[in-house]
């Protein structure tokens, strides 16, 4: 009895002397000087691409010294970082946000409105997904921040997903894929397989499918972004023929009876 009256007085204690603090105002300063240098080289993204981001200029234009904004971001580098983790980050959300509202739709219709959900957020953050798929003409390797790599992932495997349900209706053609898969590439394949946990249990073909759907989606919304679109075409139109496309073309055939 006394023991379980000593555990009960501990837990009491232990609640009251742990509450839920919230930020103090330190960090709340800190956290919104941060948004505030990455509002700014957003600007300045948009007005000049990557290479027109200057932290110096950025202090200037927030009123801190160089080395004040050098505080928080050591160099460029780090910046840009920042804007791509937060790019993947809201993307992932917008795409899961628009998977999870399709749930009930057939796989090949939740594609279309997830490509959807895909462009829009380009259209809205243009320079924002230029840089996010290095065309920028600044980085032609990939990161090597884990932060990078791993808001990324968050896109992909709203890709991975929508295979599995593809995969899982019948929908692709994964067989006739993997035999037009010549043998080096499959063995690559089996190599990117053991990367991530989403690719887990997809065959072959069904990572080749989701190369040609990625590869399509993005170079389509490129093109728009770029300008690249003949100005007789409406893009909206266009691009929802490209992805009802990618989606026929990967289906698989119907059984002979």
């Amino acid at each position: 009895m006394t023991l379980l009256k000593y555990a009960w007085h501990a837990a009491r204690v232990v609640s009251r002397s742990s509450p839920q603090t919230s930020p103090s105002r330190r960090d709340r300063r800190r956290q919104e000087t941060i948004t505030d240098i990455k509002a700014a080289a957003r600007t300045q993204l948009a007005e000049g691409g990557p290479t027109g981001i200057s932290l110096r200029a950025i202090a200037r234009d927030l009123g801190m010294t160089p080395s004040a904004v050098h505080y928080y971001f050591p160099g460029r580098e780090a910046l840009l970082d920042a804007l791509i983790v937060d790019g993947w980050d809201t993307l992932a959300m917008a795409l899961r946000a628009r998977y999870e509202q399709t749930r009930p739709l057939p796989a090949h219709e939740r594609w279309i409105a997830v490509t959807r959900a895909h462009r829009a957020w380009a259209l809205e953050h243009p320079s924002e997904y230029l840089l996010l798929y290095g065309h920028t003409g600044l980085r032609v390797t990939p990161s090597g921040d884990r932060g990078v790599q791993k808001a990324m992932s968050k896109v992909v495997a709203v890709l991975f997903t929508m295979m599995r349900d593809a995969l899982a209706a019948g929908e692709i053609d994964a067989e006739g894929l993997q035999t037009a898969t010549p043998a080096h590439l499959r063995q690559q394949l089996a190599d990117w397989r053991e990367t991530t946990e989403e690719m887990a249990g997809l065959p072959d073909g069904a990572l080749v499918a989701c190369l040609i759907g990625y590869a399509q989606l993005h170079g389509a919304i490129t093109l728009e972004l770029v300008g690249r679109i003949p100005p007789q075409l409406h893009p909206t139109a266009l691009f929802d023929l490209q992805m009802a496309h990618v989606s026929g073309s990967l289906n698989a055939p119907p059984p002979p009876w």
